[in-house]
């Protein structure tokens, strides 16, 4: 997936410098997590029901009901 999405920024007229700062940038910032991990984290938080309502690729969308 990665490789992919660079691919698509290079084909978009982005440098490999750029490319390189940005993945930089992100790196240790946004740490993919799982869904179980979303979903302990919301019932500690007081949500009684946790459901995906939408998942597309490594994208999800979750409902939480208290």
């Amino acid at each position: 997936m990665i490789e992919l999405h660079h691919h698509f920024k290079r084909a978009n007229g982005y440098s490999e410098l750029e490319i390189s700062q940005k993945r930089s940038a992100l790196e240790d910032v946004l740490v993919p997590e799982t869904l179980a991990v979303h979903r302990q984290r919301l019932r500690e938080a007081g949500f009684s029901s946790v459901d995906v309502w939408f998942q597309c690729f490594n994208f999800a969308s979750l409902i939480a009901i208290k």
